[in-house]
């Protein structure tokens, strides 16, 4: 009696499953049709109205997807983050003006995210909203550039990602200060220096910044590599201000080890000292005689023992390289140095054999 019973609950469950299995699956499509759409749609052409810099007036263009991994990794230039999760913790960050134009986006046309959002400023009393469906993949596919976070940069950076990092602003701005392996073409010399750009890889990734948030340096810079056939182009908003906030001053130079201990990269050195001898501070620790006989070009003199006696005098606003004739006095003083001021992170020596002479010139070995 009990197995005729379960055999029949098992026969009614079976008809169940067949019944669900014959109505059509809903599609993805389908599915995106299921949120409430907000009846304003803005187009590519009006978002790049005001996608620049500087920002016209009247206008704010929001993100609402998530900060993280979605804002930072690339969003349209000014735009800023306000994700639909947090909307309501964030107005704050809204315009005070009722009437500000304001364009929500989101991941394009199956993401609600932009669509939500600009019903609950349509709540909060503002008048002129718009939503721009397609969102970010269609402004990737149609802008000359976009922007990224630096959190994104930091981790380019630190994973050794492939791509060149270009300082748009004037030289001297570069020399006092920049983010770690960018180079200098300034943008009012960008016809000229453009040579330094991979000439042969135009799919190579290409960040521009300069001088923040309203410095349109940049943004000038990536259109023109755009323009010459570059097809990975994003610009750094923050800038150099943004990265000094988030981790701390920077040179204009990121230093190759060496295969010694402390020592720099022979190769890097030789040329750093010939392309751009601005970006660390060396540091010759040879008697004052050999010194006036002959020295690197930008080099400051400071005997083994000036350094031991006054280590303060040493700047930490760049990379310092100490050298000599053969490596080991400037082995002496990176050792010391290290143990006098561990704060100084970014301190190496010359593991070479070095050769002055008076007239400038110079020739170094690396040591074997």
């Amino acid at each position: 009696m009990l197995a005729r019973k379960n055999i029949s609950m098992l026969g009614a469950l079976l008809t169940c499953l067949a019944i669900l299995a014959s109505y059509p699956a809903i599609s993805q499509a389908e599915e995106a049709k299921s949120f409430k759409k907000y009846p304003a749609i803005a187009d590519y052409s009006l978002v790049a109205k005001y996608a620049k810099v500087p920002k016209p007036k009247g206008a704010m263009i929001i993100d609402s997807r998530p900060y993280k991994p979605k804002y930072v990794a690339g969003y349209i230039p000014t735009a800023v983050s306000i994700p639909a999760s947090q909307f309501d913790k964030m107005t704050d960050q809204l315009p005070s003006d009722k009437g500000t134009l304001l364009i929500f986006y989101c991941g394009g046309l199956k993401c609600p995210l932009s669509h939500k959002s600009a019903f609950k400023a349509q709540a909060l009393g503002y008048t002129n909203i718009k939503v721009y469906a397609k969102g970010f993949p269609d402004w990737k596919k149609h802008a000359p550039y976009y922007s990224v976070g630096l959190e994104t940069l930091n981790k380019m950076l630190a994973d050794g990602d492939d791509y060149m990092l270009v300082d748009a602003r004037p030289h001297k701005k570069f020399l006092k200060g920049a983010i770690p392996s960018s180079i200098s073409i300034p943008d009012r010399l960008f016809a000229q220096k453009r040579g330094l750009l991979p000439t042969e890889k135009k799919n190579t990734m290409l960040i521009y910044y300069c001088g923040g948030y309203k410095c349109l340096l940049s943004h000038k810079s990536a259109i023109k590599a755009r323009a010459l056939g570059y097809r990975k182009v994003m610009v750094a908003e923050a800038g150099y201000p943004g990265w000094k906030e988030m981790y701390g001053a920077g040179s204009g130079m990121v230093v190759q080890a060496g295969e010694v201990e402390g020592s720099i990269d022979v190769e890097q050195f030789k040329k750093a000292l010939s392309e751009n001898p601005e970006a660390m501070q060396v540091i010759d620790v040879r008697d004052p005689a050999e010194f006036s006989d002959g020295h690197l070009p930008g080099a400051v003199n400071m005997t083994v023992d000036q350094i031991e006696k006054n280590p303060e005098a040493i700047a930490s606003d760049k990379p310092v390289v100490f050298v000599c004739s053969t490596g080991a006095r400037s082995g002496e003083a990176y050792y010391m140095i290290r143990e006098m001021r561990p704060e100084l992170e970014e301190v190496f020596y010359l593991e070479a054999e070095c050769s002055y002479n008076p007239d400038g010139s110079y020739d170094i070995k690396p040591n074997k």
